[in-house]
């Protein structure tokens, strides 16, 4: 399965209302890639971009398999979780990626059916919630973080200062990290 990639969207820079998340549906279905996005199911990422900061911080990683990814994202229980997270920010500009599924042929992929799921997806939120607890260990992602918070692989995996032997060091150069 492919995914395209879409943003960063920014909507807001105090708080995200419905008017706000309003807008940027209209915009998003309205713009060049609108077709994609306003039906096909995938990720989505939200962040902040701190005032002076040169990139957004991703702080909660979404899926959405049985409607479209913008939809989900931009539903009112996400809105409070997003409005939560960036409440801990004095400035700053509150922003959206997406990960749309696609065809081959560039087209949207075909939403799940009532029930059903894509692996696709599911994995590409694993993976994106590894990538982003990473980059920001106060993702506010709890589903799928514990494994990934408590793991430990010598040098590898949450590594610590000063626990890179050589055996470590040969095995993270055989992954190519």
């Amino acid at each position: 399965m492919n995914f395209e990639t879409y943003g960063p969207y920014f909507c807001g820079d105090t708080m995200i209302t419905k008017e706000h998340a309003k807008d940027l549906r209209h915009r998003l279905e309205g713009g060049e890639y609108g077709t994609i996005l306003s039906s096909a199911p995938g990720c989505y990422v939200f962040g902040v971009k701190s005032s002076g900061s040169s990139r957004v911080i991703p702080w909660y990683v979404g899926k959405a398999e049985r409607q479209p990814a913008v939809k989900e994202a931009l539903n009112d229980s996400h809105l409070q979780v997003y409005n939560e997270i960036f409440h801990r920010f004095k400035r700053g500009s509150a922003a959206l990626f997406f990960l749309p599924a696609i065809t081959n042929q560039g087209r949207p992929t075909k939403l799940a059916p009532s029930g059903g799921n894509k692996p696709a997806i599911d994995f590409l939120e694993d993976w994106l919630i590894a990538v982003c607890l990473k980059t920001n260990p106060d993702l506010w992602n709890i589903k799928k973080t514990a494994i990934l918070r408590d793991m430990y692989v010598r040098g590898v995996f949450n590594p610590r200062q000063g626990d890179l032997n050589s055996h470590a060091a040969e095995f993270k150069a055989t992954l190519g990290l």
